[in-house]
């Protein structure tokens, strides 16, 4: 079966701003031309990145922004989920309602691959001590129920 016929591995590498999601991305993908900077923010849009090896693709790596309001979006899908069965379709919803919602638009980047499917690499920082921004996104994570790897 070609590659095109079956649906590769994905994951989206989410997490902080500037914590070095890009980095890892461009490290697993072997890919120098992915944008890397120090300022926050520099990546907006989620961007595909294949892992290839033999000129065989094995895997696509999803590079995301940064979550921006993890909290309200923790807050905003606790008070429109009746139980844990539905948590991934809330999650959902709330990237289909807030699509064109600016405030949101980071979270809805780095949702929108993980609700169509793709597995989830959260990046930390070790050296940052552990808070409650870093709470609100593992609980949105696991909320969609896709497995993760931090």
């Amino acid at each position: 079966m070609n590659e095109t016929a079956q649906q590769l591995p994905r994951f989206a590498v989410v997490g902080h701003p500037n914590k070095g999601k890009s980095s890892v991305v461009a490290t697993l993908a072997q890919n120098d031309s992915i944008a890397i900077a120090m300022e926050p923010g520099t990546t907006r849009d989620s961007h595909r990145y294949p892992m290839k090896v033999d000129d065989t693709t094995l895997y696509e790596l999803i590079d995301t922004p940064g979550f921006q309001r993890p909290r309200k979006v923790l807050a905003w899908l606790q008070g429109h989920s009746l139980s844990a069965s539905d948590r991934p379709e809330t999650v959902a919803a709330f990237v289909t309602q807030h699509a064109d919602d600016p405030r949101y638009h980071d979270e809805c980047e780095l949702l929108r691959p993980i609700v169509d499917g793709a597995g989830i690499i959260y990046v930390v920082d070790g050296s940052v001590p552990y808070n409650r921004e870093h709470e609100a996104e593992m609980n949105i994570l696991r909320w969609t129920g896709r497995p993760s790897l931090a």
